[in-house]
């Protein structure tokens, strides 16, 4: 008797299954296993390590990512936090990644006294602020949290999940030209995500470690101000290329 659906490939499975019988990703209820065997949807084409998917797989099916394909991110150009809003396609939220509006204020506060915007060093100040945002469901309940060390010309960021667990760590730099790369890589330190392209005009690819396709980002064609696409491509939890996409984004309106 089928009572439930796999939150990775969305296989109708019995009540009392642990794992997916097509996948082999564990269910919300398994109990999270202390040593995984590696599957071809565990992360490992990620460079992940083996102990990321289960507390990823719980955030993916509470946010109701699952099966899941193509995302719409907006930037909440009104807030002082400067928040990220992700809808689907219809445009229904989903969750919001939202930045703490005291540190930002204090950022760019601390960048006019050097020189404001409009300066090298202006701006350079106020992006090497550290900063906390929150990762919030669409009824702003807290599921994590996203750590920022700031720094002049390079920023790394951890994402959390609710227990504290480390997920994954990008680290983005900008170029004297005004570029920006972006690296990610597991809590183990195998690499996990990169870019090629365009990131400043929403225009660029995320590959993984081997520079395999996962998530295709690009301009929103849509009635909906300060908003682009991101598009799964390949075999990815959706949360990593969102988080990955909207942290290059802060970066690039500081």
């Amino acid at each position: 008797m089928t009572g439930q659906f796999c939150v990775k490939c969305g296989t109708a499975l019995p009540a009392d299954a642990a794992f997916c019988s097509s996948c082999g990703t564990p269910t919300p209820s398994a109990p999270v296993p202390q040593i995984a065997a590696p599957t071809a949807s565990s992360g490992a084409a990620l460079g992940a390590s083996n102990a990321t998917p289960p507390p990823t797989v719980r955030i993916v099916a509470t946010l109701g990512l699952q099966g899941r394909r193509n995302f719409l991110v907006q930037h909440q150009v009104l807030s002082l936090g400067h928040s990220y809003r992700v809808m689907d396609t219809e445009k229904r939220h989903l969750f919001t990644v939202q930045g703490n509006a005291g540190q930002n204020f204090a950022g760019n506060a601390l960048g006019r006294l050097v020189g404001g915007s409009d300066s090298y060093l202006g701006r350079m100040t106020a992006r090497s602020t550290n900063m906390t945002y929150t990762l919030v469901d669409a009824n702003g309940a807290g599921l994590g949290r996203i750590l920022k060390e700031g720094g002049a010309n390079q920023s790394t960021f951890t994402l959390e999940d609710s227990s504290g667990q480390r997920l994954f760590v990008i680290t983005l730099q900008r170029g004297a030209m005004g570029g920006i790369t972006a690296t990610a890589v597991g809590p183990d330190g195998k690499p996990m995500l990169q870019t090629s392209g365009n990131l400043v005009r929403h225009n660029f690819m995320i590959k993984d470690s081997a520079g395999s396709d996962l998530a295709k980002v690009h301009e929103a064609w849509v009635a909906v101000r300060d908003t682009y696409n991101v598009d799964m491509i390949g075999s990815v939890d959706p949360i990593y290329p969102l988080v990955f996409t909207i942290l290059i984004d802060f970066e690039k309106v500081r």
